[in-house]
């Protein structure tokens, strides 16, 4: 299997949104609340518990650092710090049991594919896209809300 990086969003990110209540993109104001369901947190990758967990609801542009052109959409953080989800850790298990759709990308953010996975098994899905050297790096949305929820890239050796 090929190799690969889960990219969260950056920490500076999550952590400057903590301190101003205000989105890295275009400076809108972000807003906090209990958490109302089970939605990862863009850093961490981890589910909130719904009815106890604090998060931050942001505009986000999923293309930042890899595309010149914007895609803002909102995402969450938790309120509280936590810890970046590491690179090398695979597919986020908490995860797998929700609907998940799989972008590919080539350059200059051309959408090549996309697949709906609802079964949990990723892998096979991110090994067929990563095969076309067209593919650059994929992107992982909710289908259900269809919103960013983090990037796979192949590991550098």
């Amino acid at each position: 299997m090929t190799a690969i990086r889960i990219v969260a969003i950056p920490t500076k990110v999550a952590n400057s949104v903590r301190e101003t209540m205000r989105s890295p993109f275009h400076d809108f104001p972000a807003h906090g609340e209990v958490a109302t369901d089970d939605a990862p947190c863009r850093l961490c990758l981890r589910t909130f518990i719904a009815g106890k967990d604090r998060r931050i609801l942001f505009t986000y542009d999923r293309f930042t650092g890899v595309e010149s052109l914007p895609q803002p959409g909102p995402i969450y953080v938790h309120a509280e710090p936590c810890e970046r989800y590491a690179e090398q850790n695979g597919f986020p298990e908490e995860l797998r049991g929700s609907p998940r759709t799989v972008e590919a990308y080539g350059r200059g953010r051309c959408l090549l594919a996309q697949e709906h996975v609802s079964n949990g098994k990723f892998e096979p899905v991110i090994e067929n896209f990563f095969a076309s050297p067209q593919v650059d790096y994929l992107q992982v949305n909710s289908t259900t809300a269809g919103c960013f929820t983090f990037r796979i890239e192949r590991a550098i050796d």
